[in-house]
């Protein structure tokens, strides 16, 4: 019954998962693989793509398991054991797993059954199909995984080192106008 819940609840965090992309300015860096997705023209490249991202992504979860626990405090005796990898969270992996597979199985399904037709969502853009489209959304949730779940938990936060980036070239553009606002006045 526990693992019937599992399935229920991993679905309902895609979506919420898609939710907080939208809703967030840093949104707009996991919409990056979707303007990619030409490149991912065969499931297969799809496939694959999602796969090294799948596996990325466990690497970086068990990394970032093993920072979190290397920061935590020492085992009171008699409190029991702790462990870097929990039985939980690999099973949420398998579902993950799971639901990945049955998603892009039931889009490659879908299209078999009705003959769809690959379709140009833009003239730049090359032809894609439902399949591709489904395990492009599957990869898009993969990167947001890693880069903004894992690589935070190990200490790293890229939204702020973005917003440091971002703050610091404003303050050389608004310097660097300063200067040339100040040699233009003076030259009249």
């Amino acid at each position: 019954m526990n693992e019937l819940y599992l399935f229920s609840k991993y679905p309902l965090k895609i979506f919420a998962s898609l939710k907080i992309i939208l809703s967030k300015p840093a949104g707009l860096l996991m919409i990056l693989p979707v303007v990619a997705m030409p490149a991912l023209t065969t499931p297969l490249k799809a496939l694959i793509l999602l796969g090294g991202l799948f596996i990325a992504d466990f690497i970086t979860g068990i990394l970032a398991s093993w920072v979190e626990f290397k920061r935590s405090l020492p085992v009171l005796p008699g409190s029991g054991k702790r462990y870097v990898i929990q039985s939980s969270k690999l099973r949420l992996s398998g579902v993950k797993f799971i639901v990945y597979g049955l998603g892009s199985l039931i889009a490659a399904g879908i299209e078999w059954v009705f003959i769809a037709q690959e379709f140009e969502p833009h003239k730049a853009l090359k032809k894609l199909t439902l399949t591709a489209l489904v395990i492009g959304f599957f990869c898009v949730i993969e990167i947001y995984s890693i880069v903004f779940e894992n690589i935070k938990r190990m200490g790293f936060d890229i939204i702020q080192e973005i917003r440091k980036i971002f703050k610091s070239g404003r303050e050389i553009y608004k310097t660097v106008n300063k200067e040339d606002d100040n040699n233009s006045t003076g030259d009249s």
